[in-house]
C-alpha cells in the first residue's frame, strides 16, 4: 500500500528542520546526555559545549539583554548568535521547535549593531532582543502549520501584525516553538514534530498549548517567548516551568493574521502575552508594544496606552486566597507552594482573605460547550485533509468517534448568555469583598494554582483545572515561580479526605511526587479585566518578597 500522505509530510518536515541545523550546533555524540537521562536544564553548564561566554549571554533576562546592547556592551549579533546555538541544543534535547530562522535572525542582528553604530541610538526599546513565536505567529516565508499535516508547505505571505509592531520596536526573530494539533491540548504534542519533552524531567510535558516556548525559556533558549492562551495555554506551561507570565484581556495585544484554530469563534476569545523569567521582562514587552499604538494598525486592539499611573500601588495589598474552587483541592506541591506564598505576604504585612472561586465548576461547563459548538467539525477536516489521525485525547473529545452534536444557534446564544450572568455573579463577589478587607477596598487580585497538578507525565489529560473563568470572563492574569516539587513534604498525607468524586480522582491522578521529580511550580495572579499594569506590578511584589526556592 502507498504510504499514507501526512507520513510524507511529517518526513518532508522533519528534514527540513534538521538540515537548518549547522552543522558545529550538533550535539556530538560522546557528550549526548542519553535517553534515560531525565535532567538536562543543566546540559549547557556541564556538557563543555558552550564558552563561558556564550552562557553569560543566554543566562540573562531580557531587560538585561536589551540594556546591555544600548550600552554597546554586547552586541545583537553575539547575543543572537549564542541563542541560535542554545535553540539547536533545546531542539535536540526537548524537540521544542518548528520553524528554524537562524540565518534570518543573525542577518537582522547585524542590521541592528550598524544602524546603533552609524546612528548612535537604539531602534527601539526591543533593539536587538531575540523573541521567539508560538509557531501560530506568522512569519513571512515561514509555514505555520499548528501540527496540522494539512497546513505544511503553505508559507506565510505576510507577517503577524504583532511580529511587524515588535520588529518596528527592535526585536529580532529567529525561532517557531512547538505546539499540540488543533491548539487545544495540555500538552505540545503533534503528528508532524512529535512531542515536546520538559528539561527538568523529560519524562514530564511543559504543557500545552504554549509548551514549545516554555520548554525554550526555561532552558534559556530564549530570553522572552509570545504565546497565546483560550484555556490556560500560557498558564499551564509557564506554572510547569518556573516562568512570569500574563495573559492579558483581548485588545492590549495583537491577535490579528495570526494562524488559528476556532475561527470565527468569539464567544471566548485567545489572547496573546509573554513568557519570560523576570516581571521585568513582562513589563518590557507590554510597555514596548503598547508604545507602537497598535490600536493603529488591529481595530481589535484597545487605544490604551501603557498607563504608568496603575503601577503605582498601595503599601498594602490585599489577596484573595484560594485553595482550590470548592470542588477540587491542590494536591500537596501545589498547596505547599500556596503556604509558602500567604506566609510570606503576610509576614510583609500584606492582607490574606479567603476567596473560593466557586464559580469554575460553571465557567468549565460553559467554556466547554463554547468550544464543542461545531461538534468537531472543524478538527476532524483539517486532519482528514491528509488522513492524518487526531490525537487520543481531541479524539475521544471532539473526533469522528465520540459524535458530538453540533449546537444550534439559539443554544449557543443560551451558553453565551450563561456567560454573561456568571461574569454579573463573579465581579459582584469579588466587589463585596471591600467588606472583609481592612483597606476599604476589594482585593487586589486571586491567588490559586492554574492547575491542581504540577507538570505531568506523557499521555495524560486534564482530569480538572483551574484555568477556565480567566478567558471566559476575560480577567487578567498573571504567572509567578514559587518552588519545586519536594520528594519528602509534597507526600498525600494519610488522613486526606476528598471533597468531591472529582477531587478523589485528581488527587489519584497526582498520586506520588516521585510522578513528578523535579518539576517546578508555579501559581496564578488573578485580576479584573484591562488590569495588565497592575498586575505586572503585583508581580513584582510578589517576586521581591517570596522569591523563588529552587
Amino acid at each position: 500500500m502507498a504510504e499514507p500522505i501526512w507520513k510524507s509530510i511529517v518526513a518532508q518536515k522533519q528534514a527540513e528542520r534538521l538540515s537548518k541545523i549547522p552543522t558545529e550546533w550538533i550535539i556530538p555524540e560522546g557528550i549526548l546526555p542519553p535517553p534515560k537521562d531525565q535532567f538536562v536544564q543543566d546540559f549547557p553548564q556541564k556538557s563543555g559545549f558552550f564558552t563561558q561566554r556564550e552562557l553569560q549571554l543566554t543566562e540573562a533576562t531580557a531587560s538585561e539583554v536589551v540594556a546591555m546592547i544600548a550600552s554597546r556592551e554586547w552586541t545583537a549579533t553575539e547575543v543572537t548568535t549564542a541563542v541560535c546555538k542554545r535553540t539547536a541544543v533545546a531542539l535536540q534535547l526537548l524537540n521544542c521547535v518548528t520553524e528554524i530562522y537562524f540565518e534570518e535572525g543573525i542577518v537582522r542582528a547585524k542590521e541592528l549593531d550598524e544602524y546603533l553604530k552609524r546612528e548612535g541610538k537604539t531602534v527601539g526599546p526591543l533593539h536587538g532582543l531575540p523573541i521567539s513565536l508560538k509557531d501560530q505567529f506568522n512569519l513571512k516565508g515561514l509555514d505555520s502549520t499548528i501540527g496540522y499535516c494539512s497546513y505544511a508547505n503553505k508559507p506565510a505571505e505576510t507577517n503577524s501584525t504583532l511580529v511587524t509592531l515588535l520588529a518596528e520596536a527592535g526585536a529580532i526573530f529567529y525561532v517557531k516553538s512547538n505546539v499540540p494539533s488543533t491548539l487545544m491540548m495540555g500538552e505540545s504534542v503533534n503528528n508532524i514534530f512529535g512531542r515536546t519533552v520538559n528539561p527538568r524531567n523529560r519524562q514530564l510535558t511543559t504543557g500545552g498549548s504554549s509548551g514549545g516556548e516554555a520548554a525554550l525559556v526555561t532552558f534559556r533558549a530564549s530570553f522572552l517567548g509570545v504565546g497565546t492562551d483560550i484555556g490556560g495555554s500560557i498558564r499551564h506551561p509557564s506554572s510547569y516551568t518556573g516562568l512570569y507570565a500574563l495573559r492579558p484581556s483581548h485588545g492590549r495585544v495583537s491577535y490579528q493574521n495570526v494562524t488559528n484554530t476556532y475561527l470565527g469563534q468569539e464567544a471566548v476569545r485567545s489572547c496573546a502575552g509573554p513568557m519570560c523569567r523576570s516581571p521585568e521582562d513582562v513589563r518590557l514587552f507590554m510597555s514596548s508594544l503598547v508604545g507602537t499604538k497598535p490600536w493603529l494598525y488591529d481595530p481589535q486592539c484597545l487605544p490604551l496606552p501603557w498607563r504608568t499611573e496603575e503601577e503605582k500601588l498601595p503599601s498594602k495589598l490585599s489577596f484573595g486566597f484560594a485553595m482550590g474552587d470548592g470542588h477540587v483541592t491542590p494536591s500537596p506541591p501545589l498547596r505547599r507552594a500556596m503556604d509558602i506564598t500567604k506566609a510570606k505576604l503576610l509576614a510583609a504585612g500584606h492582607e490574606i482573605i479567603e476567596f473560593v472561586p466557586y464559580e469554575m465548576a460553571t465557567a468549565a461547563e460553559i467554556i466547554y460547550k463554547m468550544w464543542e459548538a461545531d461538534g468537531g467539525y472543524e478538527f476532524q477536516r483539517d486532519t482528514d485533509a491528509t488522513g492524518e489521525p487526531l490525537q487520543d485525547f481531541i479524539e475521544k473529545w471532539v473526533g469522528h468517534s465520540a459524535g458530538v452534536k453540533p449546537q444550534t444557534a439559539f443554544e449557543t446564544w443560551q451558553n453565551q448568555h450563561q456567560r454573561a450572568l456568571l461574569a454579573e455573579k463573579f465581579l459582584n463577589r469579588w466587589q463585596r469583598t471591600a467588606e472583609q478587607t481592612s483597606t476599604g477596598r476589594p482585593i487586589d487580585a486571586l491567588i490559586m494554582p492554574s492547575t491542581p497538578f504540577p507538570a505531568i507525565q506523557h499521555g495524560g489529560g486534564y482530569p480538572w483545572q483551574y484555568g477556565t473563568l480567566s478567558p471566559l470572563l476575560d480577567l487578567t492574569t498573571g504567572v509567578f515561580p514559587v518552588t519545586k516539587v519536594d520528594l519528602e513534604k509534597d507526600r498525600v498525607p494519610d488522613d486526606w479526605q476528598p471533597i468531591s468524586a472529582k477531587d478523589k480522582e485528581v488527587m489519584d491522578y497526582y498520586g506520588k511526587p516521585e510522578n513528578h521529580e523535579d518539576a517546578l511550580i508555579g501559581l496564578a495572579l488573578i485580576a479584573r479585566r484591562l488590569e495588565e499594569e497592575k498586575v505586572t506590578a503585583m508581580m513584582h511584589v510578589i517576586r521581591n518578597v517570596v522569591g523563588v526556592d529552587y
